[in-house]
């Protein structure tokens, strides 16, 4: 989001609150889903994944999610990617 909100122009964000995923299991993270190193395997196929921060408006709301670490993620999605995708 930076330092002012995209919806609606607003000077009032708080930088990089949780997101929390209260799911069964879960470690208190919201994480994306980049793929898997494994895929054929029945089980334990290697999820790649990184975990979001958001930005949010005191204003209006508005929340922007933001990847922890994009750069590993990224050669990690690189080298699982299928060939011509």
């Amino acid at each position: 989001m930076g330092n002012l909100c995209l919806k609606c122009g607003s000077g009032k964000i708080i930088p990089l609150a949780a997101v929390l995923d209260q799911g069964e299991n879960s470690d208190g993270s919201l994480k994306a889903l980049v793929g898997y190193t494994n895929p054929e395997a029945w089980v334990f196929k290697g999820p790649v994944t990184v975990r979001l921060r958001a930005s949010i408006c005191g204003e209006c709301g508005g929340t922007e999610l933001i990847a922890e670490n994009p750069r590993e993620v990224y050669q990690a999605y690189l080298e699982i990617k299928p060939a011509g995708a």
